[in-house]
């Protein structure tokens, strides 16, 4: 049997060099084979509900969907790949989950922020601070239409909560509420 110190199979040698013509005409078809199934295979790929999902574009803002986003890595992720002036929906509560990282991609990309739901005076003054503009509104409805008001032309908003539901939500709840309040605008 192989072990990772002998090779008694020669598999791997094969690898190396090719002295046959032939085998090395299949290695070559074979690894073209694998590239275009990779590449069919990510072209088909819908991505996942949630995560960076574009859910509609109104007068050139975008409106995306990222309420898989429940703490401070995933937003981070989530911001640092925004291309435009971003106009974030947060609902988090705990300044633990505001990392360096994150708060040095908030001042990169965030133009407004709207805090929707509940949230504490460390959080407020935790605001205040940043020196960005923000607002606080307590239903989906009312923090997209916020949102929707502080864009221009070209801006996206990101719903990226950036903390687990409080009140039992799931990813998927929270996400179609977003939906929704897009949708009505």
């Amino acid at each position: 049997m192989a072990t990772n110190k002998t090779n008694n199979f020669r598999i791997f040698e094969l690898e190396k060099s090719f002295d046959n013509p032939m085998a090395a005409s299949v290695n070559e078809r074979l690894i073209e084979l694998r590239k275009r199934n990779i590449a069919q295979t990510l072209a088909a790929f819908q991505g996942c509900g949630h995560k960076l999902e574009q859910v509609k574009s109104i007068n050139g803002i975008e409106f995306i969907d990222d309420a898989s986003s429940t703490n401070a890595d995933a937003t981070w992720f989530s911001l640092q790949r925004m291309n435009k002036p971003t106009v974030w929906i947060t609902n988090f509560n705990n300044l633990q989950q505001i990392n360096d990282d994150l708060l040095n991609t908030i001042y990169e990309k965030v133009k407004y922020i709207v805090l929707q739901g509940v949230y504490s005076s460390e959080v407020y003054a935790f605001l205040e601070d940043l020196d960005i503009p923000f607002s606080i509104e307590m239903n989906m409805e009312d923090a997209v239409r916020q949102a929707f008001y502080a864009c221009e032309k070209g801006y996206a908003i990101l719903y990226s909560p950036c903390s687990a539901s409080t009140n039992g939500e799931t990813s998927d709840e929270r996400g179609r509420s977003f939906k929704v309040a897009a949708a009505q605008l």
